[in-house]
């Protein structure tokens, strides 16, 4: 059961952050030692400027291949304008506005636009789980919500090439096969490792990639992946059938899902509001 919709009682209150005039190597080496996604961009007082992602680092290196990149501040490159949140709003809007937004997380700050903290995708699915009260077959199977449309990529494609198609479709992980099978994953954050640390000298997909990915069946049930997902705090799932890949399940999609499958028992104990978010 919910302890509370306040959202400041589950965000993220110590979030990584970044110096609007500090650069993209300092920007890629906290993500992947920290291994997040992205960074709130703050100022001298942590007023919020912006974001910078794993994506937009990913771009300035794929850049400077092309001599394309100077060596600019932070602030060039972040996104100005993040999707943001005050701690006193209500969890299942902060919800609804991820999935409206298409965001991974959201920034919390004060009226003043003060910088106190975070609320991923991830940690608004972990609370909506803990809610969970009924029956949870009824929520459904993996391939009710899945998307079938998948890009994958060979084993011996060229790294950049991959890495160029990921920027250009905004995906931060792609599964990679063997006649149909899944073999593997490369990961936006590979990728950053191996151009800031090689010169950009990477190769294929082969040397870089995972081999242990966790997948879930096409029959799978919704709460017990999303379950397993946030437990491994895995925000993307290949879904197989008979060990082919035939689709993907997201952190946000079951997000979706399972809010809409609460929305009636967790607002009649605890928020009216809840029930006047839109059906999707």
């Amino acid at each position: 059961m919910l302890r509370s919709v306040d959202l400041c009682d589950y965000m993220q209150k110590n979030p990584i952050k970044i110096g609007e005039k500090d650069s993209i190597n300092e920007a890629v080496s906290l993500i992947l030692e920290h291994r997040v996604s992205g960074l709130c961009v703050v100022d001298g007082a942590n007023n919020l400027l912006g974001v910078l992602s794993e994506i937009d680092c990913l771009r300035v290196g794929l850049s400077a291949i092309h001599e394309k990149a100077s060596k600019k501040e932070i602030s060039s490159y972040m996104q100005p304008y993040p999707v943001k949140i005050f701690p006193e709003d209500d969890l299942f809007v902060a919800a609804n506005s991820i999935i409206e937004n298409r965001v991974s997380g959201l920034c919390v700050v004060t009226r003043q636009q003060q910088l106190i903290g975070v609320l991923s995708e991830m940690d608004c699915l972990r609370v909506i789980l803990s809610a969970i009260y009924n029956d949870h077959r009824e929520v459904g199977k993996v391939e009710e919500h899945m998307t079938e449309a998948v890009e994958s990529c060979d084993v011996n494609a060229n790294l950049i090439y991959v890495a160029e198609d990921m920027l250009k479709k905004g995906r931060r992980r792609r599964p990679i096969v063997n006649k149909g099978r899944l073999i593997g994953q490369i990961t936006c954050r590979q990728i950053l490792k191996q151009l800031y640390d090689t010169g950009h000298n990477v190769g294929t997909v082969k040397p870089h990639m995972s081999t242990n990915v966790e997948s879930c069946d096409l029959h799978s049930d919704i709460v017990g992946v999303s379950n397993d997902m946030v437990k491994t705090g895995r925000r993307r799932r290949p879904v197989l059938e008979n060990g082919r890949l035939v689709g993907q399940i997201t952190c946000r999609q079951l997000l979706r899902v399972i809010s809409e499958f609460n929305r009636n028992q967790v607002a009649a104990n605890f928020d009216p509001i809840y029930r006047d978010l839109p059906q999707k």
